[in-house]
């Protein structure tokens, strides 16, 4: 009797501790809430970028040669027509002096034929009075005749040898006037790709001696945006960016140009968009890499709520397979609309509603049944866990 009774009483305390430890460390759920307000809402576009000035003008050669002197260097301010660098001009020279050697022997050869052809014609004229009289022989007549065509020929030959004298003296002079290299527009040597003593040779390619760039007071902006969202940026945007030089600077500009070509790097399809920046304190300079947002919406005074709110989905419904199904099939019925909690009285309940835009904290709420600082339930907060050692069971958590 007495082994019964110390059994039984053994039993009375394990029952005791099991129900202490499962209900004596157990808490009421709490949910972490925050209020829907107004405010402004801004969708923007991210996407990397290089700056760039608006217009750069490659500087090359035509003639091949030995540069003899720079006047430029980088960072040099040029004017249009201003010498920016000198080709050995004496091989040139040369060339125009036999070009115009050429061209006095082709207008003496001219000259030359032209007294041939006078003679011819008189000896013809004359062999025609004594055929007449009988004199000479048909066939005589005819090789005077000959001469004197022949004479004509070679008067039109010797006139084309000057032409072609002439152009070979032309493109001498031309040849000529390119060993001086002169700036085409106003602007500033961003590059210099040549010193003195250095030969460049004009092939099948223009060798390239400078870059000047026209105006870096005005610059631009050559941006690479996504194909998944190329379809929500419009010229006359409103875009910022900033550079890794100025970290704490906000450059603002304006989308002027979407070019059509598309650009494949590694199977990733993105579009080449400009934006034009004003760059008066001449604090961007090209090269640098732009970290851009362009704005594509903005919403101001609107009905907002945290974005949590939308992830947020109560564990009782993630534990019911059912509800949970049920949940999901309701969310997707609808596609323009999406469902939030809020806490009425302590009591969950779900509203569907409308949404519009949003960022990356917020987002429009277009219609539904909810109002200005109603609280919006975005978590569940954790119970106490078991003694340590023992495994962390939480009540509920937010939907990711």
């Amino acid at each position: 009797m007495k082994k019964y009774i110390i059994i039984g009483i053994l039993c009375l305390a394990a029952i005791t501790v099991a129900a202490i430890f499962f209900f004596g460390n157990t808490e009421s759920i709490q949910y972490k809430t925050e209020k829907i307000d107004r405010g402004n809402i801004s969708k923007s576009v991210t996407a990397t970028g290089t700056i760039n000035p608006v217009r750069t003008v490659i500087i090359g050669s035509q003639v091949t040669g030995l540069i003899s002197k720079l006047y430029v260097d980088f960072n040099s301010e040029v004017k249009a027509g201003q010498i920016v660098a000198q080709i050995d001009p004496v091989p040139f020279e040369h060339q125009v002096k036999k070009a115009e050697a050429t061209l006095a022997t082709a207008i003496a050869s001219l000259e030359k034929a032209k007294v041939n052809s006078q003679n011819n014609r008189r000896n013809y004229h004359r062999s025609k009075q004594l055929f007449a009289k009988r004199v000479i022989s048909i066939e005589e007549l005819d090789a005077v005749r000959t001469t004197y065509k022949a004479g004509l020929a070679d008067v039109k030959l010797a006139e084309a040898q000057v032409l072609q004298a002439k152009a070979a003296l032309e493109i001498a002079k031309t040849d000529l006037e390119h060993t001086v290299i002169v700036s085409p527009l106003n602007g500033i040597v961003i590059s210099r790709n040549v010193d003195v003593g250095q030969t460049v040779v004009s092939s099948f390619q223009t060798p390239i001696l400078f870059n000047i760039a026209e105006d870096l007071e005005h610059m631009q902006v050559n941006t690479n945006v996504d194909e998944a969202d190329i379809g929500m940026v419009k010229t006359g945007q409103d875009a910022k960016f900033t550079v890794d030089a100025f970290p704490e600077d906000i450059f603002e500009g304006k989308v002027v140009e979407i070019r059509m070509a598309p650009v494949i790097f590694q199977n990733v399809v993105t579009y080449d968009t400009i934006i034009n920046v004003d760059n008066t304190s001449l604090k961007l300079k090209p090269g640098m890499t732009a970290n851009t947002s362009i704005l594509t919406a903005r919403a101001e005074n609107v009905l907002r709520i945290p974005n949590a709110a939308l992830r947020y989905t109560p564990l009782e419904i993630l534990r019911n397979e059912t509800d949970k199904k049920a949940f999901i099939d309701r969310k997707f019925a609808r596609k323009t609309s999406s469902h939030i909690w809020v806490l009425e009285n302590g009591k969950l309940k779900q509203i569907a509603v409308i949404l519009g835009i949003g960022d990356d904290s917020f987002t429009e709420i277009l219609e539904g049944d909810i109002k200005e600082g109603q609280e919006v339930v975005i978590g569940e907060t954790l119970p106490k866990t078991v003694e340590k050692g023992q495994q962390r069971i939480p009540w509920g958590r937010a939907r990711y």
